[in-house]
Parts: structure tokens; sequence; C-alpha cells
């Protein structure tokens, strides 16, 4: 749910489209709990909840003291923080799903991660220009364009190496990567251009929207058999396993998990 900007009040098309999303969203975790995906991707649940009770924060918020009030405005914008936040998360944890069986090559995702979440953090002290609502909206900026450029990655490395991944999170991992695309141009936009808040606003709903029929129908699927998520696999189950490995993956693989486990390359 997009934080609005630039408008006195709420027009009535963007009612219309807030309350669509409100009951997508409401029908999005409904559908994860009967079909116990919750469990499966449990900070994607995580994620699509935060969504789901930030827009009742909004409403609320809106309600008691104004659509472009300061008081509205510091909880718009620290809820969008913490949804943003939820997000990357969820976005970590696809992350995991594909890559985890691997364990080298899981070693060095999971502290690419925290070093771009590091970096993120530093960018959004240094460019907060005093202001709290500059610093959410940079990290706000900074964690999207992170997570285009890492599901971006991610499909790089699962085409290149051919990893079978679950068409349940490639589509989730799209419906991620094509919001937070926008968002860093939203963000972007609506910085030093205010005036088109109006404009922005709309269309970042629209496709919020887009992300969640996509998820829905994805998720709506016929269920297959569901696997909790995938764990490191033991040092003997890793030796029976890793033969399936193609030969250039099974060579990276390797490679990686003796630099992580401090054994000699040759």
């Amino acid at each position: 749910m997009l934080v609005c900007a630039g408008m006195p009040e709420i027009p009535p098309f963007e009612k219309v489209l807030w309350g669509v999303s409100f009951f997508l969203n409401a029908g999005l975790i409904a559908l994860l709990v009967y079909r116990k995906y919750s469990r499966v991707f449990p900070f994607f649940f995580l994620y699509v909840f935060l969504n789901f009770l930030e827009a009742i924060v909004l409403f609320g918020t809106y309600q008691a003291w104004g659509f472009f009030s300061r008081k509205g405005m510091q909880i718009a914008w620290s809820a969008q923080g913490l949804v943003s936040l939820a997000r990357a998360v969820a976005v970590a944890e696809n992350c995991y799903l594909v890559l985890a069986k691997f364990r080298g090559i899981w070693q060095l995702a999971w502290r690419l991660l925290a070093a771009a979440a590091v970096l993120v953090a530093v960018y959004t002290w240094a460019s907060a220009r005093g202001s709290w609502q500059f610093a959410i909206l940079n990290l706000d900026r900074g964690l999207e364009l992170v997570i285009a450029t890492v599901i971006v990655l991610l499909f790089v490395f699962v085409r290149y190496y051919e990893v079978d991944v679950q068409p349940r999170i490639r589509t989730l991992a799209t419906g991620f990567f094509l919001y937070s695309a926008f968002r860093v141009l939203d963000d972007t936009i609506l910085e030093p251009w205010r005036t088109y808040g109006p404009l922005w606003n709309v269309l970042g709903t629209l496709t919020f929207l887009a992300t969640q029929l996509l998820w829905i129908w994805a998720l709506g699927q016929k269920q297959e058999q569901t696997a909790p998520g995938p764990e490191l696999l033991s040092e003997d189950d890793y030796r029976s396993w890793s033969p399936s490995i193609n030969a250039r993956l099974k060579k990276l693989n390797e490679r990686l998990r003796r630099f992580w486990d401090g054994s000699d390359f040759h």
C-alpha cells in the first residue's frame, strides 16, 4: 500500500482502488492460511499481514487527523518503513528457498544480503538531511533498489545454472520485482516533483493491485505436495545429493563451500 503525498484529501477513484486493494489483501491472507502456505512462506505471510494492518492504520489515521496532517503523515511514513523492511525480509526468504540447498552459494548469498542491508542503512542515515520523511523515503528507495537488483541477479543465476525453481517461488519473486522497480521510480520522481504525487499514487496503487492479482493467481493454482522450506543438508546427505548438480554449479558450490569451511581450494 503506497503512502500518498501531495494531496489534501483522497480522491474518490483512489478510495475505490484502496478498497479493492484492501479486499485483495484480505483474500491473499485467507488463501495463504487455507492452503497452509503461511508455513512455507512465513515471512511473505508476515509481509502481507503487515500490509493489511497498514491499510487499517492509515484509514483510521486519516479519519482521525486528516489526510494531510502532520500527525497523519508521521504515522503513514512510519508504517511504510515497517512494511518495506518486511518486504525485504520476504525477498530474502525467497532467495533462501532457492539457494539453501547449495550450502556454499547460500553462505555467500546471505553475507551479500547482509552487506546490502548495511549499505542501505548508511545511505539512509547520510541522505536523511535531518528529516525523518527523507529518511523513510530514502530507506524505502534503497531497499526497493536492492530488492529489484537481488531478484534480477537471482533470475540470472537460476537461468545460467539451470536451477529448478518452484513456479510459485518464481511468481512471488516476479511480483516483488515489478513492484520494487516501480517504487524506485516512484520515490525518485516523488521527491523533486511532488506536484505529480496524485498521478504516481494512482499508478503505484494499480501496480500493487496487479502484483496482488499475480500472487493470488500463483497461490491459487492446483496445490502440489508442499514441503516445508529447504534446510541446509548434512554432510552425508550433501555428498549423496551433489552429483545431481550440473557440472558448473557443482564446481562453484564446492569451491564456495570449501572456502567458508576453511578448506584448501586445491
